[in-house]
């Protein structure tokens, strides 16, 4: 079977029998709140550390870093 005629094979084909879309676990409205507001504070946490980074990186550096020969 070509690659062409196996794309076509799964365009005709249902995404999910319907017993399988209802498998798996349901989140509620405040468990899905709650998990949005972890993200966000990871999301925070790992952009203040990159600063951090890159302030501690540039101090280490110096001013003279800009003004070396090339």
């Amino acid at each position: 079977m070509t690659t062409l005629s196996e794309t076509m094979d799964d365009v005709t084909k249902p995404a999910m029998p319907e017993p399988e879309r209802q498998a798996g676990v349901r989140l509620t409205a405040q468990q899905l709140r709650a998990r949005r507001a972890r993200s966000i504070a990871i999301a925070l946490a790992l952009g203040a550390f990159v600063v951090v980074i890159f302030l501690v990186t540039i101090v280490k550096l110096g001013s003279g870093v800009l003004t070396r020969p090339m």
